[in-house]
């Protein structure tokens, strides 16, 4: 008697008789099995994809939160023993996803560019005018450069120059169009002021908001004002420098209006 030659159907990873099999129990057989195979297939890829998102979830943590760190406390002056340590995470886990401190900080400003960007074109679905579209960014500037530690700037261009030119390539590209839309909005709209060269407008407020970034103040006077002030002035600054009477009396209404909510809080 010969020995059974046996093969693999490529549809499942089990053996089959290498004769043709033409029972009803044999077929059922193989698609039960079939379908387990497909079952234990599905299951691991389930696994596998929540292994992922809890990875990205974690991920996405540690670049918030790292984030907020450098923005508060200066980014040379925060280790990597310190990172984790205020994030309550160990440092071996914070090593899982980054080699050392220089990748770390690529990539907090990789994630901040991203979201910064996705706020931008977040604003494009919600209503309003070019005014309305200036003063939500405004708010988000102020927010998030109100409590920035001066030295982060500094710390970016002589210590992390890669991640500086992260920031920089973004700020001269994408967000130097941003405002220069905005230019372009307000003054279709007949809200800006119309003898302006909108390129060069929105380089002006870039420059400015760059020596704002850069700068500690000397004057004593200066030093006792929170960043969030000076970012607030330097604001409504640009905004008065480009509107026309028209948009001046639109931008004092919602000025005034922000304000008497403020004070009803």
């Amino acid at each position: 008697m010969g020995v059974q030659k046996i093969s693999y159907d490529n549809s499942a990873c089990w053996p089959v008789s290498g004769a043709r099999m033409k029972s009803k129990s044999d077929n059922l057989y193989i698609l039960l099995k079939t379908q387990e195979t497909k079952i234990h297939q599905k299951r691991f890829q389930c696994e596998y994809c929540f292994y992922l998102c809890a990875m990205e979830e974690k991920l996405k943590f540690i670049l918030e939160e790292s984030s907020k760190l450098f923005m508060r406390y200066g980014i040379r002056s925060m280790s990597m023993d310190d990172v984790a340590r205020q994030l309550g995470i160990s440092k071996k886990t914070l090593y899982q996803y980054f080699a050392d401190k220089k990748e770390l900080v690529q990539s907090v400003m990789k994630y901040h560019v991203d979201q910064t960007n996705n706020s931008f074109h977040g604003m494009k679905e919600t209503p309003g005018n070019a005014i309305d579209i200036l003063l939500r960014v405004g708010q988000i500037l102020i927010e998030q450069m109100g409590q920035m530690n001066p030295s982060v700037t500094y710390n970016l261009s002589k210590y992390y120059p890669e991640a500086f030119k992260t920031l920089m390539d973004y700020k001269r590209g994408q967000v130097l169009d941003h405002i220069e839309r905005n230019l372009q909005q307000g003054i279709k709209e007949g809200l800006y002021r119309k003898d302006m060269n909108t390129r060069v407008i929105a380089y002006f407020y870039l420059i400015r908001m760059d020596q704002f970034m850069s700068m500690e103040p000397d004057d004593e006077k200066m030093k006792n004002t929170s960043s969030a002030e000076i970012l607030t002035e330097l604001f409504i600054y640009h905004v008065r420098g480009i509107v026309n009477p028209k948009g001046l009396e639109y931008l004092e209404s919602k000025l005034v209006k922000e304000l008497r909510n403020k004070k009803s809080k």
